[in-house]
């Protein structure tokens, strides 16, 4: 045998390796994935998903509610380009007359300011929050400060909030928002409602990519995980907690609410009051009508079709963006969390830990199983041409369980597209829904990037000491916001709602 030949066959070898490597951690990783499928599915079947939703009011008797007071935190950090219509947009569609914004401003920031004061002469309830340093520092702090100015607003105007919601510079709420919120308040400490993207042009694959993950997990992932371990974790927009949870918050941590260390704040601060004994809960109600962008106009519109209540907002279009974000994303919860939290809490909770850390595992391994497919796919093409007789054979492809290995896996794959397409469908349409299959693909390598910088900057505050910093996602927002005519609740003869 020739140097070559010995060469090639050593190099297969490893290849080959490598395959079966990567293939079993997907296997894992996708029965894993299947069992969540299942549950939700059996639930759907039954009539028991979406339990809590059920036993809510009808909007007609949401709207007839008596209003409390509700803070809505908005921390900010460089968003003069967007934070003016976020709060205009979202002044004139929530329809509550007693909501109260309360926007984290820098003092080197003094841009945003500007917008925020524009905002200011036109809606009386939106009040500006000076973090009395420089920024950009973390969100938490931003947001500790919040809070801690939301609590003198009550002393000196003698009122007391009954919930205080955690919102983006880039999210259009439903209108029905805190009407919701009033009532869940009474009931559950922490509530967190889904959380979805704008609709994005079909050619735009990594801003779809967030379409697909987002009707995934906020229709799907979180109604199982709220049933199997009762700890929601916060997305830190469309999040609401009781004044008494805010409050012990504080008190727990030395009047800061929020870590002010975490990359995280939302998902860390989710497990701190499960961990205080608060009622948690994920609330996909639904509504018959959402605001969602139109494509051709770029300008939102109402979307009339029975849809859960959900914040829209844009996510990350370019790759850089995007796995950047998810980097951080990766930083709070797989490392920090990991230290912070450890593995405490039911059964349950331990498994959606296991989940929620896996990636750092799987996306390379994907990623190995693309490399590994490359290999054999050129080496296919060099046995058609150059081996005819096939002198060079697989030494461990071949094998029975190898290949019953490889075909669970290709059911899987159907199986994994089938549900990230329904999921697509049911909150975009059949269009998006097709896309689901290629973006997933995008998503792969998009999560890979993310894991190699997140594993790499933490490695390196690690081992050299290096600060981790807010790295910060840049916001868009349709700016255009026009006059959306609203859906009205059907009124009684007697002039009250109807029920």
């Amino acid at each position: 045998m020739t140097h070559v030949a010995s060469f090639i066959f050593q190099y297969l070898y490893v290849v080959e390796i490598l395959m079966l490597i990567a293939a079993v951690i997907i296997t894992i990783s996708s029965i894993d994935d299947v069992v969540v499928d299942l549950l939700y599915w059996s639930s759907r079947l039954l009539g028991t998903a979406d339990s809590k939703s059920k036993e809510l009011p009808s909007v007609e008797i949401l709207e007839q509610l008596p209003e409390r007071p509700i803070a809505i935190m908005v921390p900010c950090w460089k968003e003069h380009d967007v934070i003016f219509s976020m709060l205009s947009s979202n002044s004139r569609l929530v329809r509550y007359e007693h909501a109260h914004y309360f926007v984290g401003v820098y003092l080197n920031d003094p841009l945003t300011q500007a917008e925020v004061r524009k905002a200011q002469g036109l809606y009386k309830n939106i009040h500006m929050v000076l973090v009395p340093h420089d920024g950009p520092t973390s969100k938490a702090d931003c947001l500790n400060q919040t809070i801690s100015d939301i609590f003198m607003f009550e002393a000196e105007h003698n009122i007391k909030f009954a919930g205080i919601v955690m919102h983006d510079s880039e999210d259009l709420i439903h209108p029905l928002e805190l009407k919701l919120f009033n009532k869940l308040v009474d009931i559950y400490d922490f509530i967190q409602l889904p959380v979805y993207s704008f609709s994005r042009p079909i050619t735009s694959l990594i801003a779809g990519l967030y379409m697909d993950e987002f009707a995934e997990m906020h229709t799907k992932d979180l109604e199982v995980r709220q049933r199997i371990s009762g700890v929601i974790p916060c997305a830190g927009v469309s999040a609401c907690f009781s004044r008494e949870a805010i409050q012990h918050l504080n008190d727990q941590n030395h009047g800061e609410a929020f870590r002010t260390s975490s990359f995280t704040e939302d998902y860390d601060i989710a497990f701190r009051v499960s961990e205080l004994g608060f009622n948690s809960a994920f609330i996909a109600y639904p509504a018959s009508y959402a605001i969602d962008i139109d494509i051709d106009s770029g300008n939102p519109g109402i979307l009339h079709r029975t849809l859960p209540v959900a914040t829209r907002e844009f996510f990350p279009s370019g790759l850089e963006a995007a796995y950047r974000q998810r980097a951080r994303w990766l930083l709070g919860i797989v490392f920090q969390g990991a230290h912070e939290h450890g593995w405490k809490g039911s059964l349950g909770t331990k498994y959606f830990l296991a989940r929620d850390r896996k990636g750092v595992i799987t996306s390379p391994a994907v990623m190995l199983a693309y490399f590994a497919l490359a290999n054999l796919t050129i080496f296919e093409l060099y046995r058609a041409v150059f081996d005819p007789e096939r002198q060079f054979v697989y030494t461990l492809l071949n094998q029975n369980w190898a290949m019953w290995l490889f075909f669970a896996n290709f059911l899987f794959l159907v199986w994994r597209l089938f549900n990230r397409m329904t999921f697509t469908g049911m909150i975009y349409n059949v269009r998006h829904a097709l896309m689901a299959a290629p973006r997933l693909v995008v998503g792969n390598f998009v999560n890979f990037f993310a894991t190699w910088r997140a594993v790499r900057i933490y490695l390196s505050h690690r081992i050299s000491g290096t600060a981790l910093v807010w790295d910060k996602t840049s916001h868009s927002y349709p700016v255009h916001m026009g006059e959306l005519t609203l859906p009205r609740p059907a009124v009684a003869a007697d002039g009250a709602a109807a029920e």
